[in-house]
C-alpha cells in the first residue's frame, strides 16, 4: 500500500510523460535545421519549437502525476531527455561559436557524472531516485542562458549574468545530487 503523499511508481513504459520526453529529443534536429536555414537568426518556427520543448518538459511530469503514470522508465527518461537536449543544444551553440568551450564541457561533465552516479545507485539499490528540485532549477536557468544566446545575442550583460547563474546552479545541483546519492547508498528511503 502506498503511504499518503507518496507517489506510486509503476513499471509502465508507454505513458504520456514518456512519450513527451522522447518527443523533446526528436524535435531537436528541426530546431537546429531552422536556425541553420535562417543563417543563425531565430524565427517564429524556432520560437514555437522552443515553447513546445519547454511545455513538454513541464507537462511530462504533470501528466505522469495527474494520471498516476509515474514510472521507473520515466524516472530516468525525463532527466535523460533533459541531458540529451542540453548536450545537443549546447554542443551546437558551442560549435557555431556562441558559447565558450569551457562552459559546454562543464555541462557535459556534470551530466555524465550525475548519470554515472544514478546508474551506480540503481546497481546498488535496484531503482533510480527521482530528480531533485535543484536539478530542475539548474535545467531551467541553463535553458534561459541558451535562449538568451540564441534569441537575444545583443544583450551581452544578460547573457553573461545567465551564464554565471547557470554555472552556479549546475555546480550547486551537482553537489545536491552527490549528497542525495551518498544518503541513498547509506540506506535513506527514496522514490
Amino acid at each position: 500500500m502506498t503511504k499518503p503523499g507518496r507517489i506510486r511508481v509503476t513499471n509502465r513504459i508507454f505513458t504520456i510523460g514518456n512519450i513527451l520526453s522522447v518527443s523533446r529529443i526528436l524535435i531537436l534536429p528541426w530546431l537546429i535545421w531552422e536556425f541553420e536555414q535562417n543563417e543563425h537568426q531565430p524565427n517564429t518556427v524556432m520560437f514555437a519549437i522552443v515553447v513546445y520543448i519547454i511545455l513538454s518538459d513541464f507537462l511530462d511530469g504533470f501528466f505522469s502525476r495527474k494520471f498516476n503514470q509515474v514510472s521507473e522508465t520515466g524516472k530516468w527518461l525525463d532527466p535523460l531527455a533533459d541531458k540529451v537536449c542540453a548536450a545537443i543544444l549546447f554542443a551546437y551553440v558551442w560549435w557555431i561559436g556562441l558559447i565558450p568551450a569551457w562552459f559546454f564541457f562543464i555541462v557535459v561533465a556534470r551530466d555524465v557524472i550525475i548519470l554515472a552516479g544514478s546508474l551506480f545507485v540503481r546497481y546498488k539499490r535496484g531503482k533510480l531516485a527521482m530528480s531533485v528540485m535543484a536539478g530542475k532549477v539548474a535545467v531551467n536557468v541553463l535553458a534561459a542562458y541558451w535562449l538568451a544566446v540564441v534569441f537575444t545575442p545583443d544583450l551581452t550583460e544578460l547573457i553573461v549574468a545567465l551564464k554565471f547563474a547557470a554555472l552556479t546552479m549546475l555546480l550547486y545541483s551537482a553537489w545536491i545530487y552527490a549528497i542525495r546519492g551518498y544518503e541513498i547508498l547509506n540506506g535513506a528511503d527514496f522514490q
